[in-house]
């Protein structure tokens, strides 16, 4: 029930930044886009028909595609997105939200756009879902014919664009180019963000201590790993932990108190699942 609630909300947050960021920003501005709000914005420069309805009809189009060819498991993904983003677009719609910011330099609102979008879409890819349009044509091809969907997308979306630009002019170009870019980039860092996590691998003599230290003082899990030496041939236990970030200094200065000598490698992890994590920690007696 809770994560149903989580993913009702971040959904409906996620959508309403990307469609505040269409209204407010891509049309006034008159910027290009690619997906299913570029084919609306494409479609509109012959029909003069409301953003929100277009998308609508295209968002419906490509959900039905990705229920035939890929069952209604994936399809379930998208359909909050498909049904909620067009119709948040046409209150929106409706309203002074496509003047507040006429006028104001196009660097600034390129770059609010970006991070509206990226934080939008983001959100929504964070708790498994799916902003729906034209994130599906690609994991089909990819599916039948083996493309991946990186290059499949990134063909749709230069489509798009380019059609935009054969109908609206060059003008607003490098603007669009730039949206494209730092919504990639926004997008990553809002999947990840909160959960900066290292992995921690010592290797000591004092294998046992260190691992007794980390498990009771520190309160974090740990993984022994059966190794050798490769100068003495001497086998032994080095320990593995996956902690937050904060906790390293922490995990590294009572490994080193314990053995000056302890070699220690820390990285960076980009995701972690499991106990502890994404899971309930599971606290069992220590030996």
């Amino acid at each position: 029930m809770k994560q149903n609630l989580k993913v009702l909300v971040y959904t409906l947050l996620g959508n309403t930044m990307l469609a505040f960021a269409v209204c407010a920003f891509i049309v006034p501005q008159d910027f290009m886009l690619g997906g299913s709000s570029g084919i609306a914005l494409t479609v509109q420069c012959f029909l003069p028909i409301r953003l929100s309805v277009i998308s609508a009809i295209s968002n419906v189009s490509l959900f039905c595609l990705g229920w035939a060819f890929m069952g209604w498991k994936f399809a379930a993904n998208s359909l909050l997105s498909t049904v909620v983003y067009p119709i948040i677009m046409g209150i929106m719609e409706v309203t002074p939200i496509g003047g507040l910011f006429v006028g104001e330099d196009k660097l600034i609102c390129a770059l609010y756009c970006s991070v509206l979008i990226g934080v939008g879409i983001g959100l929504v890819v964070r708790v498994g879902g799916s902003t729906g349009g034209m994130d599906i044509p690609p994991v089909i091809l990819q599916k039948y014919k083996g493309i991946p969907v990186g290059k499949s997308l990134m063909f749709f979306d230069g489509a798009i664009i380019l059609a935009q630009v054969l109908l609206k002019g060059t003008d607003g170009i490098l603007y669009s180019l730039l949206i494209l870019v730092l919504t990639s980039v926004v997008i990553d860092h809002t999947i990840v963000s909160g959960e900066a996590t290292v992995q921690i691998t010592i290797i000591s003599p004092e294998y046992d201590r260190i691992r007794r230290e980390i498990l009771d003082q520190i309160n974090c899990g740990v993984t022994m790993l059966d190794i050798e030496t490769g100068m003495t041939g001497e086998k032994r236990q080095a320990i593995l932990s996956v902690v937050y970030a904060k906790k390293y200094p922490e995990i590294r200065d009572a490994a080193l108190k314990l053995d000056p000598s302890a070699f220690i490698i820390a990285s960076d992890v980009k995701n972690v699942n499991g106990q502890g994590y994404t899971l309930e920690r599971i606290v069992a007696k220590r030996k």
